[in-house]
């Protein structure tokens, strides 16, 4: 069989089990609480001779289908309770040993990280795990549910360090293991990374940003999304659909929180671009010397463009929120949700483009636009009325961005400030 046809294959069987875009239903949410109890060596990190390096690679390839087993099985389908075993992502020699137990209220939730009907008695980074279970039942998210196509449970797993010095560099993994994350099925947290003061309101927020993943059908490329290092930032240019993906979380956030919305815009003057050839090797440059496609490849631009729209358009919540459902299939980028929108709406075209243009600095060309907009009478109406528009302006004095502080990745996700804004 020709590579052909295992392609075609591969697209007939991915969009059998992408559901149709129609139907919405509510998400039931499945809290796991987990304590880790110690970390265990399971290979040798340093095997010396040919014996001890055969047993190794026959460790490596049986702990790797175990570690597979329990990453895409266990943990979403079958968590269970009581001892288990979490893989490591980050050092495949090692693994984590944990006591879990599903969570069956926010009083044993609170039971269970000892401070029963008393939550003084909680550590920084365990209010941020209740601060996280109380998010389910949020506003934030119940507005949302409508846009749930076709998960009917998420599986939660709230990790407790309390107790744990993760400075040891036993502990060092740890924090790639356990940084919040969501694959659709299942959301983590753990809370090492929110031990300071006041950060239920960024953990809430985290949640808020997981949930939204967990909607989103796209698929990130395939080959270093994030680039080589794996990480992202809200100013960094990645693939256009990685970009989407975590624009769009961001984007809920900003929705939420004024000191998000604020953050993110303040943070895309400068844009990090990793290199190519070295992992975690970065140039900064100012927005305006990129093109006006590279910017549409920044989550943290993806991110105010829909904010924008959202904000901006008559009920643009509610249209962002309509384009995102109707275009959500794997391959999508930001160009699929506008043009979605605008086609829904075509009497927002003219505000589109000028939402684009803005957050592009002036750099897409008529092309580049009406391909974001959709090649129509009304659409290219709107790209001549802007460019009209455009040249009669006068020209603004020139600028530099302030080179605003990169994220701190001591955080997760976005730190934003003052009071939890999902509480009810």
């Amino acid at each position: 069989m020709n590579r052909r046809w295992w392609m075609l294959i591969v697209i007939v069987g991915v969009l059998a089990v992408i559901p149709s875009p129609a139907a919405a239903k509510d998400v039931g949410f499945d809290f796991y609480y987990q304590k880790v109890d110690e970390v265990v060596q399971i290979n040798n990190p340093e095997p010396q001779g040919w014996w001890e390096k055969t047993k190794a690679f026959g460790k490596s390839v049986w702990n790797g289908a175990k570690r597979l087993w329990e990453e895409t099985v266990v943990r979403p389908y079958f968590p269970g309770e009581g001892a288990k075993t979490w893989y490591s992502k980050d050092d495949h020699d090692i693994a984590y040993r944990v006591t879990r137990v599903k969570v069956r209220s926010e009083a044993h939730l609170l039971e269970l990280m000892g401070a029963k009907g008393d939550e003084s008695k909680l550590s920084d980074g365990q209010k941020a795990l209740l601060a996280s279970y109380r998010a389910a039942s949020s506003k934030a998210i119940k507005d949302r549910m409508a846009l749930n196509q076709f998960r009917s449970t998420i599986v939660v797993h709230l990790t407790d360090t309390t107790g744990i010095d993760t400075s040891d560099p036993k502990y060092q993994s740890m924090r790639e293991d356990f940084w919040p994350r969501s694959t659709g099925r299942t959301i983590q947290m753990a809370s090492f990374l929110y031990d300071y003061s006041g950060s239920e309101a960024d953990a809430t927020s985290t949640m808020l940003h997981e949930f939204c993943h967990s909607l989103d059908n796209t698929f990130k490329e395939f080959r270093n999304p994030y680039g080589k290092d794996g990480s992202h930032f809200v100013n960094e240019k990645t693939g256009k659909r990685a970009a989407f993906v975590e624009g769009w979380a961001e984007f809920n956030e900003m929705l939420e929180s004024k000191s998000e919305a604020n953050y993110v815009r303040n943070s895309i003057g400068w844009i990090r671009i990793e290199s190519t050839s070295e992992e975690g090797k970065y140039k900064t440059l100012e927005a305006k010397d990129l093109t006006g496609l590279q910017l549409t490849e920044v989550e943290g631009i993806n991110a105010n463009i829909m904010y924008e729209m959202a904000t901006k358009l008559p009920d643009g919540r509610g249209k962002v929120f309509a384009a995102f459902q109707k275009s959500n299939y794997p391959w999508r980028n930001l160009r699929h949700l506008v043009r979605a929108l605008v086609k829904a709406n075509p009497g927002d075209a003219a505000a589109v483009a000028g939402i684009l243009d803005q957050a592009t600095l002036g750099k897409l060309s008529d092309k580049e636009l009406l391909d974001f907009l959709g090649d129509s009478d009304v659409t290219r109406e709107a790209v001549a009325a802007l460019r009209t528009v455009n040249a009669s302006a006068p020209a603004p004095a020139a600028e530099t961005a302030d080179r605003v502080p990169l994220i701190d990745l001591t955080r997760p996700v976005i730190v934003g400030g003052g009071s939890n804004p999902f509480r009810e």
